[in-house]
């Protein structure tokens, strides 16, 4: 006579496995700024007009529907991309500007990060000084307030300095320098993007050369040259 076989017993199942950890949900702040990093290099590489919202959502790693939550437009995105970059740029060369040392110290120091934030971080700067083409009247004039506000505050962190040079005598001969010195470096800047086999501290030296001549001697020592 046959046994009959004892009936097989499922595998119980593994208590000891993890849990699956639930995904945090990011706050209101966090989902703002990742949209605007992601933001960045989609503006830096497309423009404006090449940017869809579409591809900035993806960037982002958000939905378009989160996307407009946070921005009801693209325009109002790159407004407060641009205003966010600048500030970051104006503190950078700020710091430089009103530090220790000398005047001549301080203007290479701040000529030097100029170069050292175009280098540490081209995306913004191709946001900031970029060729702007496209893009509604109000973009047109976002970079308008961005270019005055860069000339404002530069100035308003060389006055020392000016006052010292004898410059401060005819705020829109001030004014005009401070533009003519943020295009050189602009311009400096472009050149060295160019000529990448050029060192930076040889861009700077040459870029103090020039700019310390006109704007970095104080106006007796100009009058006898």
């Amino acid at each position: 006579m046959s046994v009959p076989s004892a009936p097989s017993k499922r595998a119980a199942p593994d208590d000891r496995r993890p849990a699956a950890t639930p995904r945090r949900r990011l706050s209101g702040a966090a989902r703002r700024g990742a949209i605007l990093r992601g933001a960045l290099g989609v503006f830096a590489a497309r423009g404006y007009d090449g940017a869809s919202m579409a591809e900035l959502g993806t960037a982002a790693g958000v939905t378009r529907t989160v996307l407009y939550d946070h921005f009801r437009s693209k325009q109002e995105l790159y407004v407060a991309l641009v205003e966010q970059q600048n500030a970051l740029f104006l503190g950078h060369v700020g710091a430089r500007i009103t530090g220790e040392g000398s005047t001549s110290e301080r203007m290479r120091a701040t000529i030097d990060a100029v170069f050292h934030f175009a280098q540490a971080h081209p995306a913004a700067w191709a946001l900031l000084f970029g060729a702007m083409t496209g893009g509604d009247d109000a973009v047109a004039d976002t970079r308008r307030a961005l270019r005055a506000g860069q000339v404002e505050a530069v100035a308003a962190l060389l006055a020392r300095d000016a006052h010292e040079a004898g410059l401060d005598r005819d705020p829109a001969q001030m004014a005009v320098i401070v533009e003519m010195l943020i295009g050189a470096l602009t311009g400096a800047v472009a050149w060295w993007r160019r000529e990448p086999s050029a060192t930076r501290d040889a861009v700077v030296d040459a870029a103090m050369e020039l700019l310390w001549t006109g704007l970095g001697r104080p106006a007796a020592e100009r009058e006898r040259r």
